[in-house]
C-alpha cells in the first residue's frame, strides 16, 4: 500500500483483493445484492480470465481505511489499434466507495491513482455527475460532448400484438411493416449472405489485416478477442452475425444484444459492426439485413451505439433519429496527450470497456 491522504491509504490492488471487491461492490449496489453473481462472473471473465491483462501490474486500484478495504476502481485490458500500432488500453470499471466513507472525494482519489499505472487509460460509461471528476483528472471527451446514438423503428408486430393480441396483431403489424421494409431498400446491394456466427476463425483475421490501416484508433478485433470477449468467457449475452459475399468472403460483421420492455416490445442494440472504410455497399447491406432480421423476429426498435465520422454521418443522412445524451460517456486519458485528429477519429464500439458489461 502507498500514498497516505488523511486517514486513506491508497494502493494498487491484486487478485487477492477481488473477494474484498466483491464484498463492497455487493454491499454498494442493488444490482449486485439481487445477483451477486454478476460481479462475481465479471472479475472472473473480464479479469482473472483476460489474455490481455498482464499488460497491467494490477487488478485496479483501492483505498484501504485501518487496514480494511473500502474503496476500488478495477482496470481490465483490452488489446488496441492506435494510430498504426497496437497497444493496451485500460478501461476501468465498477468504480465503488462503501457507503459510509461517501462524499470525501474518494472515488475521484481512486481515478487519480489508476493513472499511475496505466497512462493510456479510459472510461465508456461516465454518469453526468462522474464525467465531471473525469475531466478534472486530465480525461477529455472523445468525438465531442454527445454519444451520437442513433434509434430507428425497425417493425409493428410487438407494438400491435401487445395491443390486440398475437394472431390480430401479427397481421395488422406486418402491414405496417411494408413502410418500413420500403424505407430499407435503399440500402440493399445483391450477391450477399447473412448469417449467424458462433466461432470466429481465420476469415475475421483476415478481414481485420486487410481493414485496420484504415482505422485511426478502435479495438482490435482479431479472432482470438472476438472468441474470447463474445464465446468463450462473455459476460453478457451477445450475438455475432456475419455479412459474405457470393465467394464465401467475409466482408462485414455486427454485433448485438436484445433487450425487452414487457411481453411485446423488445430493443436490439446494435454494439458493434465492422467493415473495410471503403466497403460502404457491404455495411448497408449488413444495415439492411440486419433491420429486416430483427423485424421478421418481432423486434420494434433498434438503437445504434456505436459511433465514428462515417458511421455518424450515414446515420444521419438516413435520417436515424439522434438520441440526446447529457454529456459523453466516453472518456480517455493519454500521456502525452492524443493528437486531435485521432480523439475525432475515433471509433466508439459497444464492445469497448464495460459498456453493458453484465447480464442484461
Amino acid at each position: 500500500m502507498s500514498a497516505v491522504a488523511d486517514h486513506f491509504v491508497y494502493g494498487p490492488i491484486q487478485l487477492a483483493d477481488i473477494p474484498d471487491c466483491i464484498r463492497i461492490a455487493v454491499a454498494n449496489f442493488e444490482e449486485f445484492q439481487q445477483h451477486p453473481e454478476y460481479i462475481q462472473q465479471w472479475f472472473e471473465r473480464r479479469i482473472v480470465q483476460n489474455p490481455w491483462q498482464e499488460a497491467l501490474p494490477c487488478v485496479g486500484v483501492g483505498v484501504w481505511h485501518n487496514g480494511r478495504l473500502a474503496g476500488f476502481r478495477a482496470m481490465f485490458v483490452q488489446p488496441w489499434w492506435l494510430n498504426g500500432e497496437s497497444v493496451p488500453i485500460t478501461f476501468g470499471s465498477n468504480t465503488c466507495v462503501d457507503q459510509q466513507f461517501r462524499g470525501q472525494g474518494l472515488a475521484t482519489r481512486l481515478i487519480e491513482h489508476s493513472l499511475e499505472f496505466a497512462q493510456f487509460n479510459g472510461t465508456v460509461t461516465a454518469g453526468v455527475i462522474t464525467q465531471k471528476a473525469f475531466k478534472k483528472c486530465g480525461f477529455v471527451e472523445i468525438s465531442g460532448s454527445d454519444n451520437d446514438f442513433y434509434r430507428l423503428r425497425v417493425g409493428y408486430r410487438g407494438s400491435w400484438e401487445k395491443r390486440v393480441g398475437k394472431s390480430l396483431g401479427y397481421w395488422l403489424g406486418s402491414l405496417f411493416d411494408i413502410n418500413l421494409r420500403l424505407r430499407n431498400v435503399k440500402l440493399h446491394s445483391g450477391g450477399f449472405k447473412f448469417a449467424e456466427v458462433l466461432h470466429c476463425d481465420a476469415e475475421f483475421d483476415d478481414l481485420w489485416d486487410s481493414a485496420k490501416a484504415g482505422y485511426t484508433s478502435c479495438l482490435e478485433r482479431s479472432s482470438r478477442y472476438l472468441n474470447w470477449r463474445l464465446f468463450d468467457f462473455p459476460t453478457c449475452p451477445l450475438r455475432l452475425f456475419a455479412l459474405r459475399d457470393a465467394a464465401g468472403k467475409l466482408r462485414a460483421y455486427a454485433i448485438w444484444h436484445q433487450q425487452s420492455f414487457g411481453d411485446a416490445i423488445s430493443m436490439a442494440v446494435l454494439r458493434d459492426v465492422f467493415y473495410s472504410l471503403d466497403d460502404e455497399p457491404a455495411l448497408q447491406t449488413m444495415l439492411y439485413y440486419l433491420f429486416a432480421y430483427w423485424r421478421e423476429n418481432g423486434i420494434s426498435w433498434a438503437s445504434l451505439e456505436v459511433a465514428s465520422p462515417s458511421l455518424t454521418s450515414l446515420f444521419r443522412s438516413l435520417g436515424y433519429e439522434a438520441v440526446p445524451s447529457r454529456g459523453n460517456r466516453y472518456l480517455i486519458y493519454r500521456q502525452p496527450p492524443l493528437a486531435d485528429n485521432i480523439l475525432q477519429n475515433w471509433y466508439r464500439s459497444g464492445i469497448d470497456g464495460d459498456y453493458f458489461d453484465h447480464p442484461l
